[in-house]
C-alpha cells in the first residue's frame, strides 16, 4: 500500500493506481482504521481534481468522497463547476453524497435549477439526465418532507382493487358503496368512499385511475399524455404541502429488462419535463407509483398507487383531525406484521382463505394452526371470526419469537409452542386446524407423501369429530390421495387461488359428522 501511495504522489501511472487504490478502499471499507491511516495530502488531491486526464479527475474525485474528505467540499463543488467532460460531471455528485454537503448546498440548488431549465441536445440527454437525477437525490438528504396524504372524508374517487383473480368475487361482495366492476387482475369501484374500503382485508393494492384510460406505447408520448392528465391535479389535492411529488414508474409487462429500463427512463425524464419538475423520478425513494398494465393493443392502462397512504382512522401517535378538511390517513391494515420470514404468507391472502372458508367456522372456536410461522394465519382468521382459544405450533424459535410480537400488536391473543407438530399433544381436542401448508424443499416425492401421511394422521387425533381443517396447499394429488386412504376423511369444498389449480384452498371435515 504504501508503495502504490508513493506512486500516486509521483504521479506514476496514475489513472491505473487511483482505481486499484479504490479497489483496495473498497475491500476494506469495514475496517475503518485502515482507511483512517491513509495518508494522502489534500493539496494533492486538490491538484489532481485539475488533471488533464478526464479519468483520473474522476476517480480522484470519487476518492475524495470515499475517503470523506470533508475538507475539500468546496474545492470538489469548483472542479464540478468548472468539469466540461459529461460522464466526470456525475462522480463529484456521488462523492459529495458521501460527504457533509451543507456548505455548498445553496450552489447545488441553484445548479439544479438550471439543469432544470437547460435545453440539451439527443446525444447529451443521457448524461443530463443522470446528472439531475443524482443532484436531486443529493438535496433530498437536507430536505425535510413536510407534506402528507391527506384525503377528505367526503371524496369519491374511481379505483382498482388488486386482488386474487380467481377470488375476485370475495373482495367485490366487501364493497359497501360505489360501482363494482370485475376486471382481469381485481375489482373496479366508481365512485368509492376510501376510507371505506380501507377495511376490506382481502385485496392487495389500492390503485387510483385517471380520466386517461389509455397511454401510448411510446415512452415520450406516454409521459406527454400522463402529464395532461388529472394526475397532477390529483396528487395535489391528497397532499398537503408545496413539495415535489417524487414518484417511480412500473410496467407490469413481459417486455425485454433491458428495453424496459430505457423506456421508463425516457417517460421519466420526460415526465419530470413536462410538469416543470414537480413530479420528481427517484426510484429508490418514492412516494408514488406510476403503474402501467399493457392493453392487448399495446398501450398501457395507467394507475396510480400512493404509499404509506390512506386508512380511515388508525391515526398513528394519537393524531387527529388535520387542517383542510380531512385526516393523516395510512393504509394500517397489516400493520402488525412487524416480522415476517422468507417463506410468509402475504397477509391480504391469509385474510382471502380466512374469508373463504368463514361459512365453515365456528364462533369461538378452539383453533390450531401446527405450521403457524409468524402467526399471520391465526390472526387473519380471527379477524374474520372472533375465534376462543388459538394455539400456534412450530419449530422455528425465530418464527415463533416474531408471531408473540406481532400478535400482541394485532391486538390478538394466541398461545404459540416452539415444537414439531408430530410430537404436540393438548389435554383437549380442536374445533379446526387452519394452516399454510409448508412448501416441499428438498425432500423426495416419498418424503413429502410420508409428511402428508403422518399429517393427516396427527391431525385426527387432535380433531373432534366435527371439527374441520382448512388447508392451504400446492400439493393437489397428495391431500386427495390422503382424503381417499384415510377413510376418515371428506373434502368439503376447494378453491383454485392461481388459476393453475397448484395452489388451493380445502376445506375438510370428517366423515359422519355435520359438516361431512
Amino acid at each position: 500500500m504504501e508503495q502504490l501511495l508513493e506512486e500516486i504522489r509521483r504521479k506514476e501511472n496514475l489513472r491505473t493506481n487511483l482505481s486499484r487504490l479504490r479497489e483496495w478502499i473498497r475491500e476494506h471499507s469495514q475496517q475503518k482504521d485502515d482507511l483512517y491511516s491513509l495518508k494522502l495530502e489534500p493539496e494533492l488531491l486538490q491538484e489532481l481534481l485539475q488533471w488533464e486526464d478526464p479519468k483520473v479527475r474522476k476517480n480522484v474525485a470519487m476518492l475524495i468522497g470515499e475517503l470523506q474528505q470533508e475538507a475539500l467540499i468546496q474545492e470538489l463543488y469548483a472542479a464540478y463547476e468548472q468539469e466540461e467532460t459529461l460522464f466526470v460531471r456525475s462522480a463529484y455528485l456521488k462523492a459529495m453524497r458521501q460527504m457533509d454537503a451543507s456548505a455548498v448546498l445553496d450552489k447545488l440548488k441553484q445548479r439544479k435549477q438550471e439543469l432544470c431549465s437547460l435545453t440539451v441536445p439527443k446525444e447529451e440527454e443521457k448524461h443530463v439526465r443522470e446528472e439531475r437525477s443524482l443532484l436531486e437525490q443529493l438535496l433530498r438528504q437536507y430536505q425535510i418532507r413536510k407534506g402528507h396524504w391527506l384525503i377528505p372524508s367526503d371524496l369519491r374517487l374511481n379505483v382498482i382493487l388488486t386482488t386474487n383473480p380467481r377470488q375476485r368475487e370475495v373482495t367485490a361482495r366487501q364493497v359497501q358503496r360505489g360501482k363494482v366492476t370485475l376486471v382481469p387482475f381485481g375489482v373496479r369501484v366508481q365512485g368509492a368512499y376510501v376510507g371505506q374500503l380501507q377495511k376490506i382485508r382481502t385485496y392487495r393494492a389500492l390503485l387510483f385511475e385517471l380520466n386517461c384510460r389509455t397511454v401510448q406505447a411510446e415512452a415520450e408520448t406516454a409521459a406527454r399524455e400522463l402529464a395532461g392528465s388529472n394526475l397532477l391535479e390529483r396528487l395535489q389535492k391528497l397532499r398537503a404541502g408545496g413539495e415535489p411529488f417524487y414518484f417511480r414508474i412500473t410496467i407490469s409487462s413481459s417486455m425485454d429488462l433491458e428495453k424496459r429500463g430505457a423506456w421508463i427512463k425516457q417517460c421519466a425524464y420526460v415526465l419530470q419535463q413536462e410538469t416543470n419538475h414537480q413530479l420528481v423520478n427517484d426510484p429508490s425513494d418514492y412516494e408514488v407509483e406510476l403503474l402501467l398494465f399493457p392493453k392487448q393493443d399495446g398501450t398501457f392502462l395507467p394507475l396510480v398507487k400512493l404509499h404509506a397512504a390512506v386508512c380511515e382512522g388508525g391515526v398513528p401517535d394519537g393524531r387527529k383531525q388535520e387542517q383542510g378538511g380531512g385526516e393523516r390517513l395510512y393504509d394500517q391494515r397489516f400493520s402488525y406484521r412487524k416480522h415476517t420470514l422468507a417463506v410468509s404468507i402475504r397477509p391480504e391472502q391469509a385474510a382471502l382463505i380466512a374469508a373463504l372458508a368463514r361459512p365453515y367456522m365456528k364462533e369461538h372456536a378452539q383453533v390450531l394452526d401446527p405450521f403457524c410461522g409468524v402467526g399471520t394465519m391465526l390472526i387473519e382468521r380471527d379477524f374474520v371470526k372472533p375465534a376462543g382459544v388459538m394455539y400456534g405450533v412450530d419449530l422455528f424459535g425465530e418464527a415463533i419469537a416474531g408471531a408473540w410480537e406481532n400478535t400482541a400488536l394485532a391486538g390478538k391473543n394466541v398461545y404459540y409452542v416452539k415444537r414439531d407438530f408430530f410430537d404436540f399433544t393438548h389435554k383437549y381436542l380442536f374445533d379446526e386446524i387452519f394452516t399454510n401448508l409448508p412448501v416441499r424443499g428438498k425432500q423426495s416425492r416419498e418424503e413429502w407423501d410420508e409428511f402428508y401421511r403422518k399429517f393427516f394422521q396427527k391431525a385426527g387425533e387432535l380433531l373432534k369429530s366435527d371439527g374441520i381443517m382448512v388447508l392451504y396447499s400446492d400439493q393437489d394429488g397428495l391431500i386427495k390421495k390422503q382424503i381417499r386412504l384415510q377413510k376418515k376423511w371428506k373434502l368439503i369444498n376447494e378453491y383454485d387461488m392461481d388459476g393453475t389449480e397448484r395452489f388451493s384452498v380445502y376445506i375438510i371435515g370428517r366423515k359422519g359428522s355435520r359438516t361431512g
